[in-house]
């Protein structure tokens, strides 16, 4: 419970060791009572006793209430004046002559006035320290304050938890690492607060909602409240009254309220009151306030408090207000919400636009609005709808069966329209659940019999994302493009030109993919900004993949922590969320950049997040996973996780899977194996029209053999730079051209370029390569220098940077060790010969000359 409190705990302790003590001020539930007795716990004992009081709303009734253990002749007898020589002999007879008392007072904005009077005469008078907590935003006695503005006790304010620390908080509760999203999650539900973190940490295990999946911690569920805070929250919900309740009900229901909104349901007055307890904030947002809950956990433990009744009456009101205030369209979600909480008739149409707006950020309201839409007849657009928010939650027999049925009713009809968008929705269904694209390629193609104009345009949509989840990149791209040349109503051109995009992007030409993508942005943002979140957000990431081949430090897209399995940033007017980075890209470009262990913990996020639902990017996320774990050293793993979450036809990215047991094969020591499959991955890049991956491809297999690598390959990396234009990956590929010509002074010059490009791990490569030429020249020193400083900053073992083979690590471990060759012969049943062969080359490729220079080059650096 202290962790993120050093500062403040050594400051506390300090002014009780060597002045009068201090004042521990924070808001409900953030370990000021578990950081006082921390501190007091650590004062010398045989210098100094504690006497702890602690005040509550019962004592502060009773004059000298929250001295009574103090008052040995009894407070309603004694007299007023008497009382601070009473409490001053009972502190001598606990404390001793010898020990200097500390008297604790826990909440002591709840004493009673002449008990605070009587600590100020104590504290004044040097006869006793004092280490108090209050609360913040609360009356406090003038007496207790004047001891911090007057006496000049310490006032130390214990903040909220940050979001590291939160994740210290938990990583250490539950003895092992917790996933960047995980701790995201806890971090806002909690508001930073460390009782209720570690509440609903304790809540997560036992009923199976946090589990540990693979080496992190991750949280598998909505937001609960813990039995063990419920009767905490309760109490504060309690003080607020009944009016203050409903207006946090209101806020509860309805999410963050427009200023307008919540004035509507509660008084200016009682806002600012529920503002100053610290229940409610408020934020600015473009040009209008939102007024919001505290945190998370509050609205849970509110929302369990509401009977039926009480929410109905409640949602009926926020209509009513939100009429009349006239809030901006962005607030369709609410309203429609407000409308089936309240049963007042609200047009499917717009039931179906809302389920589909708030579809990622809350699939369970997603569903309700669907449903209702379809009961109200809403037909097939209602029906695909619900299929999309119960797919979303993982129902998919649930939603296959949805569909079915409103294909049935289409066909009943007799309604050629329907057909059409139910079919999409089956084959949109075949693709991200069956994970089967050629079926559903084909089943959009038979439906285009019976389709008319329309109809035939929408399934040209449709079947231009299924050629480009299929690896067939110039396919897709050539399809789009005669797409775009014909009449399409604004959402499907928005959608084949973001498929465009992305097509653009995996054919190398990235300037004309962000030219093209940002066009999309702005097109949703003139259409209103909430109007196509998905659209909007994919058109995001699909610029932010360009340019993070173009720019040493691209700004990625966000999500939602909660769903963070689509780029699209949470609206926080549905879920009341903060964007958190999207793991998928952020963990890609992580290990792009070198840094192997951010990468790995943020694509086993991206792995669990894409396993559920319509895991779009499910094979990127694998793929990229295991091709890390590999090159990290930890193949085992990687062939785990490609075990758990196959590589399947599915995939953006053409290759993944030859790629991935590549980069295993080399991890294990079985070069030529590893060389086979990454030409099996090139083929399939380059038959897809992908030259961007192929390059990518040609690079990594260039360095899997550092000496004939780069030379077998350099003629083809030449070719496929002349058609992307993405400039890391180009001056990868150019580093790998100046190895096949094996100048060391132009190899370091490119491993510097790619330090600039912010490419660490090509640059270890390329550096590592200048240290096997022959002879140790002033080149060969500098290049040593770079790799030592790159391996710092990346943390690094060496010897697989250095690219040695298992056996050749083996072999050098042991001499370094101080093992001669024959002993080592000996141990390895290996010939001498062989072992002067490894250690040979294991001295080239660390660029050493002697036993005596091999400990070093092996340490790991860090």
């Amino acid at each position: 419970m202290l962790t993120g409190r050093d500062g403040t705990f050594a400051e506390a302790r300090a002014a009780l060791v060597r002045a009068d003590g201090a004042v521990l001020i924070g808001p409900a539930g953030v370990g000021r009572t578990a950081l006082a007795r921390a501190v007091v716990a650590d004062l010398p004992p045989r210098l100094f006793a504690t006497v702890w009081i602690t005040a509550t709303e019962a004592s502060k009734e009773v004059p000298f209430g929250a001295l009574g253990r103090l008052l040995t002749g009894g407070h309603p007898a004694l007299h007023p004046a008497l009382v601070h020589s009473t409490v001053l002999t009972s502190l001598v007879e606990r404390c001793g002559p010898a020990r200097t008392p500390v008297l604790v007072v826990d909440d002591a904005h709840l004493l009673d006035g002449p008990s605070a009077g009587v600590l100020l005469g104590l504290v004044q008078a040097r006869a006793a320290r004092a280490l108090l907590t209050v609360r913040s935003g609360v009356p406090v006695p003038d007496a207790v304050v004047a001891l911090w503005k007057d006496v000049g006790l310490s006032r130390l304010v214990v903040p909220a938890l940050t979001e590291a620390e939160v994740g210290a908080l938990a990583s250490e509760r539950l003895a092992g690492p917790v996933s960047r999203s995980t701790t995201h999650l806890l971090w806002q539900w909690t508001g930073g607060l460390p009782h209720l973190a570690v509440a609903l940490l304790d809540h997560g295990q036992e009923v199976g909602s946090l589990a540990r999946d693979s080496d992190q911690w991750r949280w598998r569920a909505g937001l609960a409240v813990p039995a063990q805070v419920a009767d905490l929250l309760d109490r504060e919900l309690d003080r607020v009254g009944r009016p203050g309740e409903e207006a946090l009900a209101a806020m509860a229901l309805g999410g963050p309220l427009p200023l307008p909104v919540a004035e509507a349901a509660a008084s200016p007055e009682l806002l600012a009151d529920l503002e100053q307890l610290g229940m409610v904030r408020s934020e600015e947002r473009g040009d209008e306030v939102l007024v919001r809950l505290r945190d998370p956990m509050l609205g849970a433990a509110v929302r369990r408090r509401m009977s039926p009744a009480r929410r109905r009456r409640i949602a009926a009101a926020l209509l009513t207000g939100a009429r009349q205030a006239t809030p901006r369209g962005s607030h369709a979600v609410a309203r429609a919400l407000w409308a089936v909480h309240a049963g007042q008739p609200v047009d499917p149409p717009e039931l179906v636009r809302s389920a589909g707006l708030c579809l990622y950020a809350d699939p369970a309201a997603s569903e309700q609005l669907a449903r209702r839409a379809w009961q109200e007849g809403g037909g097939a657009s209602a029906a695909v709808a619900l299929s999309a928010a119960l797919a979303e939650q993982g129902r998919a027999v649930e939603a296959y069966e949805t569909l079915r049925t409103a294909a049935r009713d289409a066909d009943t009809a007799g309604d050629p329209t329907a057909r059409v968008t139910v079919g999409v929705a089956l084959a949109a269904h075949r693709l991200w659940v069956g994970r089967e694209p050629r079926q559903a390629y084909d089943d959009l193609r038979r439906l285009r019999a019976d389709a008319d104009a329309a109809g035939r345009a929408e399934l040209a949509v449709a079947g231009v994302l299924v050629q480009l989840f299929s690896g067939e990149t110039a396919r897709a791209l050539a399809s789009a493009r005669q797409l775009l040349g014909e009449s399409l109503p604004r959402g499907a051109r928005l959608r084949v030109m973001l498929a465009s995009v992305a097509a653009l992007v995996l054919a190398g030409r990235t300037e004309e993919a962000v030219r093209v993508g940002r066009a999309v942005v702005e097109a949703v943002e003139r259409a209103g900004s909430s109007a196509m979140p998905q659209i909007r957000g994919m058109a995001g990431a699909a610029v932010a993949l360009a340019e993070l081949w173009r720019q040493p430090t691209p700004t990625g897209p966000v999500s939602d922590p909660a769903a963070g399995r689509w780029p699209l940033p949470p609206d926080p007017l549905v879920s009341g969320l903060s964007p958190t980075a999207w793991p998928l890209f952020d963990g890609y470009a992580q290990r792009v950049s070198g840094d192997r262990a951010g990468a790995i913990s943020r694509l086993r996020d991206a792995v669990a997040q894409q396993a559920g639902g319509n895991g779009m990017f499910r094979a990127e996320a694998t793929g990229w996973l295991a091709v890390t774990l590999a090159e990290d050293g930890r193949p085992d793993e990687a062939e785990a996780v490609l075990r758990a979450h196959p590589v399947d036809a599915v995939a953006l990215v053409p290759g993944l899977r030859p790629w991935a047991l590549a980069a295993v094969a080399a991890a294990t020591g079985r070069r030529a194996r590893a060389g086979e499959l990454m030409d099996e991955a090139i083929v399939v890049a380059h038959a897809s029209g992908s030259w961007l991956v192929e390059l990518g491809y040609l690079i990594y297999a260039a360095h899997l053999d550092p000496v004939a690598g780069p030379a077998r390959y350099a003629d083809r990396v030449a070719e496929a730079l002349v058609h992307v234009d993405a400039e890391r990956l180009v001056a990868a590929g150019r580093a790998v051209i100046a190895l096949a010509g094996r100048d060391p002074t132009v190899i370091l010059e490119h491993a510097h370029r790619l330090v600039d490009m912010n490419m660490t791990g090509e640059a270890l490569k390329v550096a590592g390569e200048v240290g096997r030429r022959a002879g140790v020249t002033d080149t060969v020193r500098l290049a040593v220098d770079l790799r030592a400083r790159l391996r710092s900053a990346v943390r690094e073992d060496p010897a697989r940077v250095a690219g040695l083979t298992a056996r050749e690590r083996q072999i050098a471990g042991l001499a370094a060790r101080g093992l001669s060759d024959r002993e080592i012969a000996e141990a390895l049943v290996l010939s001498v010969r062989t072992v002067q062969t490894h250690l040979g080359r294991a001295y080239r490729k660390l660029a050493v000359t002697s036993r005596r220079d091999l400990s070093d080059a092996l340490r790991p650096a860090g």
